[in-house]
């Protein structure tokens, strides 16, 4: 389950730096190993900007299935190392949130440190990823239309 896990986060980061190769200059992606700082580096108009990354393929269907408003899922906690990480160990100037609707990927872009802020100081129910993860963190599950005023860009990808 994890290596499908990790297709799916690499499909993300695949698919924003598409978009970023757009009008970015020079755009690196993160090393391969364990690297919390951010998923991609890319430069415009010579400032550089850093971005987190992150893929649901589920969102949709999990508020279909249950009735409910479409939830992201945004870890903090690593639970077998009892560390920070996810939103809290990334140093990435934004979170960038894709979610898949029947096939449409859509990216919502988030300031990081604005969005953390924001799910630090909120009653947002906390749920281990054991159903779409390998059941090691611990996240957030605010609902997206509770975000929409912290929405930096919106991207049909």
């Amino acid at each position: 389950m994890k290596t499908i896990n990790l297709n799916i986060g690499k499909r993300g980061e695949l698919l924003w730096k598409c978009e970023l190769e757009k009008n970015h200059k020079i755009i690196h992606t993160a090393p391969n190993k364990k690297f919390y700082d951010y998923d991609i580096k890319a430069e415009y108009n010579g400032v550089e900007y850093t971005y987190e990354v992150k893929y649901d393929a589920k969102g949709y269907e999990y508020a279909k299935l249950y009735n409910r408003p479409v939830n992201l899922y945004i870890e903090f906690k690593n639970t077998t190392l009892n560390e920070d990480s996810g939103i809290k160990a990334s140093i990435a100037n934004y979170y960038v949130y894709i979610l898949n609707n029947n096939g449409v990927e859509t990216a919502y872009v988030f300031d990081r440190i604005k969005l953390l802020n924001h799910l630090e100081t909120s009653n947002y129910k906390v749920r281990g990823n054991k159903v779409g993860g390998d059941n090691n963190a611990l996240g957030w599950t605010p609902p997206l239309h509770n975000l929409t005023n912290l929405i930096r860009r919106e991207v049909v990808l």
